[in-house]
């Protein structure tokens, strides 16, 4: 098996050390006895033991030589196809999600616009000398008195209260109307008419907001 193995170089070269050692087996055991009966002789001896070692490590470090090297190739041609292939480049990461954002800009575009409140409108009466509303009790919020003078001289409406500070129409004869828009809060406002001696005649009123 061994010999099948190796490369025809390497079969020569352990081929002629086996040729060698097995001529000089020959030869000692045979050729030369028959010229000299008393071979190797005491003086011969230790030349042919030299010789005979020699010889013999030769044929060892000839087997080891050239037997080795189609081993190693062996070896590294399985090495070689076994070689595992190369690791695979890893994927590029995956670019970030836009998700959060897209929620962010559905919610904020799907938020309802607080449009302002219309102001609610309370009409309202004026004479000699008193003030007339439909009610005198208003939920919180905007309003805008409608005022109509039905007497016979100038009135105007003054608000005062919780936020506002006594906001009033121009004064209007007769006939005439104005508008005058507030913001009610919780409270008590007083409604009255600025024109002097108006008030005291009677054209005050309270008005309760909650």
């Amino acid at each position: 098996m061994l010999i099948q193995a190796l490369s025809t170089g390497h079969k020569v070269g352990l081929g002629l050390v086996g040729a060698a050692f097995v001529a000089f087996a020959l030869v000692s055991a045979f050729l030369l006895p028959a010229f000299r009966p008393d071979y190797p002789g005491k003086r011969g001896l230790p030349a042919f033991l030299t010789l005979t070692a020699a010889l013999f490590v030769g044929m060892m470090f000839a087997v080891f030589f050239f037997g080795r090297e189609p081993s190693e190739g062996r070896a590294e041609g399985g090495s070689t196809g076994a070689e595992s292939p190369p690791a695979s480049t890893p994927a590029p990461p995956a670019p970030p999600t836009t998700a959060a954002s897209s929620t962010q800009s559905t919610s904020t575009a799907s938020a309802p616009t607080t449009a302002p409140t219309t102001p609610r409108s309370v009409p309202v009466k004026e004479s000699e000398f008193k003030i007339e509303l439909p009610s005198t009790s208003l939920s919180p919020g905007n309003y805008t008195f409608d005022l109509t003078n039905d007497g016979h001289i100038g009135h105007d409406l003054v608000v005062d209260g919780p936020g506002v500070s006594d906001k009033k129409t121009p004064v209007i004869d007769g006939g005439k109307t104005a508008k005058l828009t507030v913001e009610l809060k919780s409270g008590t406002y007083k409604l009255y008419c600025s024109v002097p001696g108006h008030e005291q005649a009677g054209m005050k009123l309270e008005l309760k907001v909650s």
